[in-house]
């Protein structure tokens, strides 16, 4: 009896936590344990990848979904987390660009810069959506920033041709 109750017990648990892992794809910011186990989830992945291209393929993959996290936020009006998302965001994009210049990663530049030409479309699109009107609330200049910061690592890109 006492064997049957810990194997239910553990079923139990590990049913828990493979359904945690699920709704953990698609968490924002506003979900703090589930966005919790969707990072640390991110962060393994990227640790599982052995060379420079497949980081930046996932690392591209992450900032479409960091760009996502940021629209949902402002969607959501929690803004509280616009200045952490833009963070991730900004710190993502940054990353990309210092690792395909790094390691001289030529024929990722294309894809890269489109990615960041089309994001910047979004962002411009998101900060012009953006209700400035709201009195103690100046998060919107975390999207202008994060826009910019494309703009700096688009020219970074160009370093490599």
């Amino acid at each position: 009896m006492t064997r049957f109750r810990i194997q239910l017990g553990l079923i139990i648990i590990l049913s828990f936590l493979a359904l945690s892992l699920l709704l953990s794809l698609k968490a924002n910011p506003d979900m703090p344990p589930f966005f919790a186990l969707k990072r640390l989830q991110e962060k393994a992945f990227l640790k599982l990848k052995s060379t420079p291209q497949d980081r930046v393929d996932f690392m591209s993959r992450l900032l479409d979904s960091r760009l996502e996290e940021l629209q949902n936020v402002v969607k959501n009006k929690n803004y509280t987390y616009v200045l952490r998302s833009s963070l991730r965001y900004s710190s993502l994009a940054g990353e990309i660009a210092d690792l395909v210049v790094t390691n001289n990663l030529t024929d990722k530049v294309p894809g890269i810069k489109q990615q960041f030409l089309n994001h910047q479309k979004l962002l411009d699109e998101l900060y012009v959506a953006y209700p400035k009107n709201i009195p103690d609330n100046v998060e919107w200049k975390y999207i202008q920033d994060d826009f910019n910061y494309l703009g700096l690592y688009l020219d970074k890109l160009e370093e490599i041709k």
